[in-house]
This record gives C-alpha cells, structure tokens and sequence, in this order.
C-alpha cells in the first residue's frame, strides 16, 4: 500500500478506545463501588493516559505524511513526519512498560503472595520500566545533534553524526524479547496459585483465563520485535515503520485491557441482572448489595450465627474482587447478647419495686 495512513489510526484508536472504555469502568468500580482506589488502579490511569497521547502523537505524525513513501514526501514534510514519529515512540515505549507495574500491584493485592515471589515479581517489572527507560534514552541520542534523526540533510552534510542504527535495533529487540517474557510471566502466575487454591476446576480455568490475558501480550511483543528491523532501512523510515508502530500499540493496549478484566466482575455481574439472565434469588441479592453501594459482602460479624450465610456459595468467586473480600477484617461493630436469669429471694427478706 502506498498510504498506510488509514490503517494505523484505525488500528491505533479502535483499540485505544475500548482500553479507555475498560479503563474508565475499571476505576468506577474500584472508588464507587468497591471504595477501595489502590496504587494498581492509579499507575493503570498514568499508563492509559500515556497510550492516547501514543495514539494522539502518532496521529499527528500521519497528518504530516507518516505511512507514506519518503521518496512522495517533500523533505520538509517528511522531516516533520519522523519527527512526531520519534516522539511517538518515546511514549509507546511507556504506554507498554508502565501497565506490567500496574499488573504487578494488582497481582500483589488480589494473591498476596508470599515474600520470595513478591521479590520476583516486582524485579521483573522494575527491569522492565529500567531497560525501558535506557532504550529511549539510546534513541533520542542516536545522532548528535539529535536533529539527525529527523533530518537526513544533517547527516549528509557531516554536521549530525550517528551511531551505526544496528545498536538501536539490537537494544530494542531485546526490549521486547524481555517485555514478551514479563508478559508471559504475569500471565501464569496467577493461574499457579489459583490451582493450588480448593475450588472446582471450572473456577480455576475460568479466574486463570481472566487474569492471564496477558498471555496475548506476550504473543503480539514477539511479532513486535520482528518488525523492529524497519529501522534499518533509514532511507524510508516514514514507510518502513508502520508495522513497528502498530505492533506497539497493539501491545500496549492488550496489556492495558489484560489489567482490567480481572477487576470486571461487578460491572458483569450488574448486567447480568439488568438484563435478567441471573436466577430471581440472584436477582434480589446483587439488587440490595448494589442499593448498599456494594455488588460484594465485606467480612464481619453475623447477628445470628446459627443463620446460614447467604455469601458462602459465591466466596470462591471473590477472588477478582475487592482485597477485603479475600481475608477475614476487624470490624468496629460488636454485638452484646445478655439473658437475665431469675433471681431467688431468700426467706425472711422483703422486695422492693
């Protein structure tokens, strides 16, 4: 295709959109119906924020000619492209780094893992927002000055001098090799805690495909790191680098989108009753818990003990839920019971009223 224009903002913003409609429901549910805004739930907010202005950047970038041939681009016009392009970059490589930290918060709140495993877990996420950092460091100082990278004239006329482009091609492909590898981590590990976990088999597949959608992640990180090689052809990089841009945010939304699901559950089980396809005793529990401000139980203390619990049969599923539901809580509510037993009088003594 001569023009690829079209393509990338449609790829691009479709699936934007619904990581920003998923991200919105997310946060909804955390501060207005569980009440409980966590740190995952603000570094998901950072990384969508950053996945529009990927988009929004990368849009200008079209405006002035990306997706088109150099060679049908007037230099002017072409060195504005690869100049939004860059910048466009620079924040697609935080709009797919930043969401692995938030799912590592999320995994940390819903699972608690034990220390060893939090060690792991957040090693992993913290190399991956380092190594991050160092490739945007290396690509905005591929020339010198970095007006080489967006102007070719600089470079031909010996005023720019750049770095053999195979550095930036190396460092990025193990960007993504080891993007791939967290994804794939975040992924599985929940599902082999889960499976450890007494509960049917069919809530054990059902919780790990919801929360290993990052798995999605790790498949489309790997055919990422096959386009980065546009980057080497430097004579068409308006061109060249189309597929890298798409992959990039195809990423970084599936990792956004993979982080939400998990927390859903209550906007599902909310529908599910507006359209009537839950049972009538359903209906009237998720209908008084959602008039309370709540679509789940909180730990506390039963006023009758001997009451059989009308939660016990949908614990297991709270597992995606508020991390209150998962342990048991101090309440500031206590009940006092007394019974008055009957008093003997001895003989001789008078009552008084």
């Amino acid at each position: 295709m001569e023009d690829q224009g079209p393509t990338i903002l449609a790829v691009m913003w479709s699936l934007t959109v619904l990581a920003l409609v998923l991200v919105v429901a997310r946060l909804c549910v955390r501060q207005r119906i569980i009440r409980n805004f966590g740190l995952d739930d603000w570094l998901i907010a950072f990384s969508m924020l950053f996945g529009i202005l990927f988009s929004a950047t990368a849009a200008v970038s079209v405006a002035k000619g990306f997706g088109k041939h150099t060679a049908n681009l007037s230099t002017p016009a072409a060195e504005q492209a690869l100049l939004w392009n860059m910048i466009s970059f620079i924040f697609g490589i935080i709009s797919f780094a930043l969401p692995k930290i938030a799912v590592a918060a999320l995994l940390q709140r819903i699972l608690n893992p034990i220390r060893v495993h939090r060690i792991i877990l957040w090693t992993l996420v913290s190399m991956v927002a380092v190594i991050a950092i160092i490739n945007i460091l290396i690509y905005v100082t591929t020339c010198s000055p970095p007006q080489g990278l967006w102007k070719s004239t600089l470079v031909l006329e010996g005023v720019a001098k750049c770095r053999p482009v195979d550095v930036l091609v190396g460092f990025a492909t193990f960007n993504g090799a080891f993007s791939a590898f967290v994804d794939l981590y975040l992924a599985t590990y929940p599902a082999f805690i889960l499976f450890h976990l007494q509960m049917s088999l069919r809530k054990k597949i059902a919780l790990s495909a919801a929360m290993g959608l990052g798995s999605i992640a790790s498949a489309i990180a790997m055919v990422k790191c096959a386009q980065i090689g546009g980057l080497r052809n430097q004579a068409d990089l308006t061109h060249s680098t189309v597929p890298l841009v798409i992959w990039t945010s195809v990423e970084a939304n599936i990792v956004v989108i993979a982080a939400c699901m998990p927390t859903l559950k209550p906007v599902l089980d909310f529908i599910l009753v507006k359209l009537r396809l839950t049972t009538l005793s359903d209906q009237k529990y998720r209908s008084n818990s959602i008039s309370q401000g709540r679509l789940y139980p909180k730990a506390g203390v039963e006023k009758n003990s001997r009451q059989a619990s009308p939660f016990k049969t949908i614990s297991e599923e709270n597992i995606l839920g508020d991390q209150d539901d998962l342990h048991i809580r101090r309440v500031d509510e206590v009940y006092v019971g007394y019974e008055l037993q009957p008093q003997t009088i001895p003989k001789g003594t008078q009552s008084f009223q």
